[in-house]
């Protein structure tokens, strides 16, 4: 393993409207440094990230300019030289679901980029993962989004590369594994030339190295860790509430990880925001997927206005399933790749007679965002995009996994604001999170036992 160096020149990427999307006159990496990104969603950090590594995302095209990465022009290198080049490179998107193939199992996943060297499975054993012969065999869907996240790491890892990129790596992580992770990420990539995007202030700090600002596709060298801070306050609601909303009664589920969670009797009433916390891998996004019908309980009831509802989906009435909605915590599991994503917005705004510009405003989505594929997206677009899907339908009952995981401190208020007014029109919003500001705003918390 070498560090790598790298250089930006002029660089100038744009849209298909021709708008720039970034711009970088100069930037040197030199081998070994620590490099963190911060500032607003959207404003260009991870198509930075990416430009680094010789990609570009759909719907952009370099303009002008040069990224060298030990000597080789990434944007302008042929296949062969592409390959090469990742090879000893390593690239992890907030997504993990983008990095990882579903059907296929945890051994295979860690171990593909590494010819079988072993180093896969040794870096998530360095990052705190379980590897013995059970857990190897799971599927991605098996694991919590923080697990997935870490099996990612690993897998890029395991080429031993001299450059990691990392785009939002604690991102849905709670507080003390969090900070548990980070110490094991720092670990593992010391020696090498680290990019990091994110929003966690406590992240920036402790990587050392030096952090930029990108807004608007421009860089700005002055920043310090504290600019990635994303923690507003503000007073509680109002907590009186009338109507019976979503109740789990005695609700048991089987965990992939371990134990089963619960059993659980909990109300999440209309006209109410509910937070479910607890740590990585207890068992949030799965209960959330129990509630909707896609993981059912092994014992125990889920109801929606006293209604009890059967347990798998494809068993549940129409009415009853159009009552939920789920924004999953890996958004791109949410959005069809292919397709323009104004086009699903636009035929559930009709099919429910819903004002789509309205919710895109208060998202703080742009119309020229909707003309774009996901792929062309940043994650805390997708992100939005995946909410305000689920926003057009109008909900009896809003389950949301981490909406503020990945994003700026202003666009996470403006979401949360949404979901304050969601659930003052009427509906029941649960939010697993590990946001303080989310915690704080919330009519009540409801807190999930460690995983044992």
């Amino acid at each position: 393993m070498a560090a790598s160096v790298l250089r930006v020149r002029h660089l100038v990427i744009r849209d298909r409207t021709g708008a720039p999307r970034l711009e970088i006159p100069r930037l040197d990496i030199e081998a070994g440094d620590r490099l963190v990104l911060v500032g607003p969603s959207g404003a260009g950090k991870s198509t930075l990230a990416r430009a680094l590594l010789g990609e570009v995302s759909p719907g952009l095209h370099v303009a002008s300019g040069s990224v060298t990465v030990d000597g080789m022009d990434a944007l302008g290198a042929s296949a062969r030289q592409l390959r090469l080049l990742r090879r000893r490179s390593a690239f992890v998107d907030q997504d993990p679901g983008v990095a990882l193939t579903p059907w296929r199992r945890i051994d295979q996943l860690t171990e593909e980029n590494a010819a079988r060297s072993g180093l896969g499975i040794h870096y998530a054993r360095e990052l705190g993962l379980p590897v013995d012969e059970d857990w190897l065999r799971r599927r991605p869907a098996q694991l919590s989004g923080g697990q997935r996240r870490r099996v990612a790491i690993a897998r890029a890892l395991s080429v031993d590369p001299g450059l990691v990129v990392l785009d939002e790596p604690t991102a849905g992580l709670d507080p003390d594994t969090a900070r548990s992770f980070t110490e094991l990420l720092l670990s593992v990539t010391t020696g090498r030339t680290l990019v990091l995007v994110t929003h966690d202030a406590r992240l920036a700090h402790a990587v050392g190295g030096r952090v930029l600002t990108v807004d608007a596709g421009r860089v700005d060298e002055s920043a310090t860790p504290a600019d990635a801070v994303r923690w507003p306050t503000r007073e509680a609601p109002d907590a009186e509430r009338t109507h019976t909303g979503l109740t789990l009664d005695s609700v048991e589920v089987a965990h992939p990880d371990s134990a089963p969670i619960g059993p659980l009797d909990a109300v999440v009433p209309a006209r109410s925001l509910v937070a479910l916390v607890g740590r990585s891998g207890s068992g949030k996004s799965t209960l959330l997927r129990a509630a909707v019908g896609l993981h059912p309980p092994v014992r125990g009831r889920v109801l929606i206005h006293g209604q009890e509802l059967a347990p798998r989906v494809q068993d549940r009435p129409r009415a009853h399933i159009d009552s939920f909605a789920l924004v999953p915590q890996d958004s791109s599991l949410a959005l069809a790749p292919a397709v323009a994503v104004g086009r699903r917005l636009r035929r559930l705004a009709r099919a429910h007679r819903t004002d789509l510009a309205r919710v895109c405003e208060e998202l703080q989505l742009g119309p020229e965002l909707l003309e774009r594929r996901p792929g062309a997206l940043s994650g805390g677009q997708r992100q939005r995009i995946a909410l305000a899907a689920a926003l057009l339908r109008g909900p009896d009952v809003l389950l949301v996994d981490e909406p503020t995981a990945a994003l700026d401190r202003s666009t996470s208020s403006a979401v949360l604001a949404r979901l304050e007014q969601s659930s003052a029109a009427g509906a029941a919003v649960l939010v697993a999170t590990h946001d303080a500001d989310v915690i704080a705003r919330s009519d009540s918390v409801l807190t999930l036992p460690d995983a044992g």
